[in-house]
């Protein structure tokens, strides 16, 4: 009895020291997370500049925690039953932060975008960005960022954002 405790307790520590190891090696491979926030300036880019199948790309000065320069390439406008009596179409498409800058990092960061936006009036717009990845600090980077603000296509926009980046 007194050596299945033995063996009981052996296996108890084993499995205790293989537990820290998977925690020490889990926490030198975690994300590091920071929350951001800012504004960007935002204008069109007409063709043949834009490659968009939609006509539809813009770019953008981000200013604030995360600083770059966004270029938006849509990928779908996509209109709904309600478009006609509320002028909001929804947007698809791919944002490259350039120059991306967050703390001591530097890169690209890669986005894709879902957003709404209303194509009259002040140019409403709200747009959800999921970051996917990036290049040199950014390289698997995650996330998500909040847009909100107006654009209107002669003029150009001002957006704030906030979010979260995380990089492995």
């Amino acid at each position: 009895m007194r050596g299945s405790s033995i063996h009981l307790f052996a296996a108890a520590l084993s499995l205790l020291a293989v537990s820290a190891g998977a925690a020490t090696l889990s926490s030198a491979h975690a994300a590091e997370c920071k929350r951001v926030q800012g504004h960007l300036e935002e204008s069109l880019l007409p063709p043949p500049t834009c490659i968009s199948p939609v006509d539809l790309c813009t770019i953008a000065q981000m200013f604030g925690a995360l600083k770059g320069e966004a270029q938006f390439t849509a990928s779908a406008i996509i209109v709904s039953a309600d478009t006609p009596f509320t002028d909001v179409v929804f947007v698809t498409g791919d944002s490259t932060v350039v120059d991306a800058q967050l703390g001591g990092k530097r890169g690209t960061l890669t986005i894709k975008n879902a957003a709404a936006f209303r194509t009259t009036g002040d140019g409403d717009l709200v747009d959800v960005q999921t970051i996917t990845g990036g290049t040199d600090d950014f390289a698997g980077a995650t996330g998500s960022l909040r847009i909100r603000g107006n654009f209107l296509a002669d003029t150009g926009g001002t957006s704030s954002f906030e979010g979260v980046v995380c990089v492995p």
